[in-house]
């Protein structure tokens, strides 16, 4: 009964950051561009490893969905050192897995995440500047300048729809944002004549543009634009793995015996064995979350959840293969030995300096709550509501023959060295 009362208050902490994270996600989204990003990532050198890095920690996309990202930042101009601490930091953080490490770790190891992350990347991409050999061809032919054309959809000189797919690099700059906000409020003006009649309201001559009604920005248009990319398109990419990652998390709580940390031979064994955990396995960052919640909730201990925080969402056979492909053995090589080394270390250090300060870094659900509000609950029935919307168009069914697509290549592997 105590098993169950601790992961049920480790569930009710999640929805309320995830859908915060969603909402974030979905805002980043829209006002960041990518072609101003680009202009950042260029150069072989600490500014433009570190910029990617930091660029690459609230953007919320997975392991695998982030290499034709980095694929497409490399052919428009970006280095490949900043193309390997991006592949880092992006796939091990992001909006949500952040706030859910807040809700299920605390505010300490929320910040903890990306501060590795980050160091991780950097290290990594320093590495690359002296270890990746240079070629004639290293710098692509495309511009990035160049890359917003008239016949680019994204363009500011030209009318838009805003409800492009996720592919396509639509942003909106401040100055759409002000226009979008004037259009706005001219709509709502034209309305309340309409509704209290010419004679009652004094207006003048209406400032909308003469567009078509579906062509006119407006906040309203803004915010459907938001919702969709937050709450459809990251949602679908998530929801699955993170489902998951729930029921993992669940088996571990009930199924691994307490006290299975005691051993003195089990707190050196629990780095290494985190490592074989994380690597291979295909996760997302915001579903490795409540694995490693529950871990620490068997006694293992958080240098040695971080080490798995780390790995699993930015390394697995997949992942690899593609980066293989893409990029090379050497840069591969050098990415994962990153990954692997820095983290590891850093999850050791970690434990040291809990060792040595007394601090304690805890999963929420092992300690004493205050009573569960109506925020939450009201979160609750938000994520269930988006859940059951989700699964009734598919996301569940797509995100399961997605995630079982990532083990496939490993699978024909195994069947080859059979044969």
């Amino acid at each position: 009964m105590e098993k169950i009362e601790q992961f049920g208050k480790l569930l009710l902490e999640l929805p309320p950051w995830l859908l915060l994270g969603l909402l974030l996600a979905g805002v980043i989204h829209v006002f960041i561009s990518r072609h101003a990003v680009l202009r950042w990532l260029r150069k072989d050198n600490l500014a433009s490893v570190s910029s990617s890095a930091a660029l690459g920690i609230p953007l919320p996309l997975c392991s695998c969905s982030v290499v034709p990202v980095v694929a497409e930042m490399r052919h428009k101009g970006a280095s490949r050192p900043a193309c390997m601490s991006f592949l880092i930091t992006t796939p091990e953080t992001g909006v949500d897995s952040i706030l859910i490490t807040n809700a299920l770790f605390g505010w300490v190891a929320a910040i903890v995440r990306p501060l590795v992350s980050f160091v991780t990347a950097v290290v990594a991409g320093l590495s690359a500047i002296g270890l990746l050999k240079k070629t004639p061809n290293e710098q692509p032919v495309a511009d990035t300048t160049s890359a917003c054309s008239k016949e680019d959809d994204c363009c500011e000189e030209e009318s838009h729809d805003y409800l492009v797919p996720k592919e396509q690099d639509c942003h909106i700059s401040l100055r759409q944002l002000r226009s979008a906000t004037v259009n706005t409020f001219a709509r709502f003006k034209a309305r309340l004549v309409g509704w209290l009649g010419p004679k009652t309201v004094m207006t003048e001559p209406s400032s909308m543009p003469h567009e078509p009604r579906e062509k006119v920005l407006t906040l309203g248009r803004i915010a459907k634009h938001v919702f969709r990319y937050g709450f459809v398109d990251i949602a679908d990419d998530i929801l699955t793995a993170m489902l998951i990652g729930i029921f993992l998390g669940a088996l571990i709580t009930f199924a691994v015996p307490e006290g299975i940390m005691d051993s003195g031979y089990a707190v050196w064994l629990q780095y290494p064995a985190m490592l074989l955990m994380g690597v291979p396995l295909y996760i997302c960052a915001s579903a490795s979350t409540p694995i490693a919640a529950a871990w620490v909730l068997k006694g293992v201990s958080p240098g040695a959840a971080l080490i798995f925080l780390m790995t699993g969402p930015a390394t697995n056979t997949t992942t690899i293969a593609m980066i293989l492909k893409q990029f090379g053995a050497r840069f591969a090589a050098i990415y994962v030995s990153s990954v692997v080394v820095v983290t590891t270390l850093f999850g050791i250090a970690l434990d040291v300096l809990i060792f040595m300060t007394g601090f304690e870094i805890f999963a929420v659900a092992g300690h004493e709550h205050e009573d569960i509000n109506i925020v939450t609950w009201a979160c609750v029935a938000l994520f269930v509501t988006l859940l059951i919307w989700r699964s009734l168009d598919g996301a569940l069914v797509r995100g399961w023959n997605e995630m079982f697509s990532n083990f496939r290549p490993a699978l024909r592997g195994m069947r080859r060295a059979r044969q």
